[in-house]
């Protein structure tokens, strides 16, 4: 029976997961946003088979030819992953993902943090208008709008909550009781919630448990990180930046995956025999 991956990232490491996951007739879903470094690449000369190539043009490639091999390409922003008692959901825009694994394949995306966020998520700091706007209704929040595209995020919050706009990231937040006192260089503001609408997330906030080093996500040698069902390849996982070698890490960590989601289909195999 086939299960649903995730993968969060449609670059090289992603595309080519998503190819090997479909061989193994699993579905996959491409959760992308951008076009990463490979996209911006004037021209790849290191790529075998595709010599001087632009960027672009090789990651329309792969992407199409994931999408041609039956992967569901999405674009969106994961803003969270959590654990279920059946695999996973990924909070992806205004949407909810659920699915049996989850393959982190999104580049090396720096994210500054305003101090003292990283604290109070869930504790009054949100990034999902939709998701948590209704619990706020006729009350004081900001929403913090760190990039384009949250258009229609504002407009949700400005017809039910008492809203601040910012466009530039407060020097600091902190609780206070339970409120959070937003500080610029003129205030100190309290909000009974602060939303925080930004194009990328970090992967502290994304998956709170999830190991990382210097940025980079922790893997073993079959690209699985310390949380059993969440996997990573490509950039993610550290220097040097290459997009052969994150093709070649996308593979290895599908065929990882394919065993994951299996290995209950084969121990129960084993003792019928």
């Amino acid at each position: 029976m086939a299960k649903h991956v995730l993968i969060i990232g449609g670059g090289p490491a992603g595309c080519s997961a998503a190819m090997t996951l479909r061989l193994r007739g699993e579905d996959v879903t491409i959760l992308y946003s951008g076009e990463g470094a490979l996209g911006r690449a004037k021209r790849v000369d290191n790529y075998p088979g595709l010599a001087q190539m632009p960027g672009g043009e090789m990651l329309s490639a792969f992407r199409r030819q994931a999408e041609e091999m039956g992967a569901a390409l999405r674009p969106g922003v994961a803003r969270y992953i959590q654990r279920t008692r059946r695999g996973f959901t990924v909070l992806a825009g205004e949407d909810m993902i659920a699915c049996d694994a989850v393959l982190l394949a999104s580049g090396v995306a720096r994210v500054n943090l305003i101090p003292g966020e990283e604290a109070l998520v869930g504790r009054g700091v949100s990034y999902c208008a939709t998701c948590d706007g209704m619990l706020y209704r006729d009350r004081p929040v900001a929403a913090v709008v760190l990039g384009a595209g949250f258009d229609e995020d504002v407009r949700f919050l400005q017809g039910i909550c008492q809203v601040d706009v910012l466009t530039r990231p407060p020097r600091a937040l902190r609780a206070e009781g339970e409120r959070v006192i937003l500080s610029t260089a003129d205030s100190d503001t309290a909000y009974d919630c602060v939303f925080i609408l930004r194009p990328a997330v970090a992967l502290t906030t994304l998956l709170p448990a999830l190991e990382t080093a210097d940025g980079a996500v922790r893997v073993d040698a079959d690209m699985r990180t310390n949380i059993p069902g969440v996997f990573a390849a490509g950039d993610i996982t550290g220097a040097p930046y290459q997009a052969a070698r994150a093709v070649g890490q996308g593979n290895t960590a599908a065929l990882s995956i394919a065993r994951f989601l299996h290995q209950g289909d084969a121990i129960n195999h084993e003792s019928t025999n």
